[in-house]
């Protein structure tokens, strides 16, 4: 079996010290303790844990389950991820899918997670700094139960201490964030406080066609077409910060 990374948005920081390596090393470590298979989600701050914007990383699977698995109507249709995430706290895949009350897409999921043959799993949620947060879980090929937490808890420690590693990595490369100009960023800014262009004009004594102008061109840079992805935007890459 071999490892894979799937779509990485980021490029290591140096050769030798990268969120791919990271992660080769994670599976390692796991697999030889008794893992079978696992999946970690690398994604935007304020994002779904199931969104496209995610990249999954998984080892241990097969190639054809994964491929089924990383369609994006297959991916977000998971209940799982954003639940634990939610919770804050480790809980198996089953605890996961009975705590919430899912909808028929969830439930079309889980049935179809069962006839591919995933049994139970450990869930776990990873917190990083500013607010990067990723979604990590471990496959032991059989149900768990209470007596596995002692044997389990060490796990999720080294999967805590990768995390912080790759969070660092991503930090230091700086790539993916929209190079924005001082007026641009003072906008985005504004439109994140909910003022209207005509307050914006006035707090930044332009005229309103001049606002106008600043904001069409902050959504083409930011690739959205309305004030509240661009403020979403805008956080995940943190051009912007809500005090």
């Amino acid at each position: 079996m071999c490892g894979k990374c799937v779509v990485f948005n980021y490029d290591p920081v140096s050769e030798g010290y990268s969120v791919s390596s990271q992660l080769n090393e994670l599976s390692r470590q796991l697999m030889a303790k008794g893992v079978k298979a696992l999946t970690y989600h690398i994604t935007p701050p304020f994002y779904s844990q199931v969104s496209q914007r995610s990249s999954v990383f998984h080892f241990g699977y097969p190639e054809q389950i994964m491929a089924i698995y990383l369609d994006p109507e297959i991916l977000e249709s998971d209940p799982i991820p954003d639940h634990v995430m939610a919770a804050g706290h480790m809980m198996t895949w089953q605890q996961a899918v009975a705590g919430q009350k899912l909808t028929a897409k969830h439930r079309a999921y889980v049935e179809k997670a069962i006839s591919l043959g995933f049994v139970d799993g450990v869930a776990v949620p990873l917190f990083g700094p500013n607010s990067r947060n990723s979604y990590f879980s471990m496959n032991f090929g059989r149900h768990m139960a209470e007596k596995d937490e002692s044997t389990i808890a060490p796990l999720i420690s080294i999967a805590e201490s990768c995390h912080r590693r790759i969070c660092t990595i991503i930090n230091q490369s700086g790539d993916g964030e929209p190079p924005l100009s001082e007026r641009e960023s003072q906008v985005l800014y504004w439109i994140s406080r909910g003022k209207s262009n005509s307050d914006m004009a006035i707090i930044l004594d332009i005229s309103q066609a001049t606002v106008d102008s600043y904001i069409r061109r902050l959504f083409k840079k930011l690739h959205v077409n309305d004030r509240i992805s661009a403020v979403i935007v805008g956080l995940s890459n943190s051009l912007i910060k809500l005090m």
